[in-house]
């Protein structure tokens, strides 16, 4: 499926607020199928946290496996990607949860 520059905006948005692919697609509408949402994940790099987290773990595992110094290099390179990746999330959570709190204040 090919996504407006609007579509990907929105996917791109709601991958870092941690939501599950196949609510994505539904929020997107039309054909979207969840196996689309994962395609532009993995083309343009995003991805949901559990992809992320789920990522981490592996590389982990052949990280204690890897048996060349080239392979460990290339294992902690993915590993501190998606670990970024996931402060990058963590953080854009905070900032939310922030404005949130201080609009709330001003509620009561």
């Amino acid at each position: 499926m090919e996504f407006s520059s609007e579509q990907k905006t929105k996917i791109t948005l709601i991958i870092t607020k941690g939501e599950k692919m196949h609510k994505i697609a539904r929020t997107i509408g039309g054909n979207c199928t969840w196996q689309d949402i994962q395609r532009f994940c993995w083309e343009t790099g995003y991805m949901s946290w559990q992809g992320s987290k789920k990522m981490v773990s592996t590389r982990l595992k052949h990280f204690a496996l890897a048996r060349t110094k080239a392979e460990r290099q290339k294992l902690a390179k993915e590993i501190d990607r998606a670990t970024s990746y996931l402060y990058y999330c963590a953080k854009e959570m905070r900032t939310r949860i922030v404005a949130i709190e201080k609009a709330l204040k001003h509620i009561t």
